[in-house]
């Protein structure tokens, strides 16, 4: 019985994402609720990225140690939220350098807003990701849905 369940715990242990790695699995640096809004950072190894044409963004062959993938999700209406601006600016902990991205919305799993990124050096990293309600016509009973900013910090550690 006993081996039976150290069996089982290894195996879930070597199934499951490790944190912090960014070498390919996707790995969940965390979520925050903010209101209505639940606010996914995912941190992976560097993606091919087919930008639309004419993408100022876009750069080919651009060295990447990183992807960020951030999901905003709407709790109350249970659907990814399209149309948003999203930046994420990184700062070294020691306070020494700071990284601004804007994150492009991108077609995956479900909508979410991703970049490659390059992390100077490994080490410890706060980041801050700062949501800006979408810019779009809205019905008038609907004036008040996701017009609101948010903003949610993530720690990371780049090993």
């Amino acid at each position: 019985m006993r081996r039976g369940l150290i069996g089982i715990l290894l195996t879930l242990g070597l199934l499951l994402p490790q944190g912090g790695s960014a070498q390919g699995e996707r790995a969940r640096v965390g979520a925050k609720t903010v209101g209505n809004l639940e606010i996914s950072l995912y941190m992976w190894g560097p993606q091919e990225i087919v930008a639309p044409k004419g993408d100022p963004h876009h750069r080919p062959g651009e060295k990447a140690t990183h992807h960020f993938d951030v999901r905003v999700y709407d709790l109350r209406r249970r659907i990814y939220i399209p149309y948003l601006t999203i930046k994420a600016t990184i700062t070294d902990r020691l306070g020494q350098q700071t990284i601004t991205l804007q994150l492009d919305p991108m077609i995956g799993e479900w909508i979410h807003y991703g970049a490659n990124v390059t992390f100077p050096r490994p080490g410890s990293y706060s980041i801050l990701i700062d949501v800006q309600p979408p810019d779009i016509a809205r019905y008038k009973h609907l004036a008040d849905v996701w017009n609101t900013p948010a903003q949610a910090v993530f720690i990371y550690e780049y090993r």
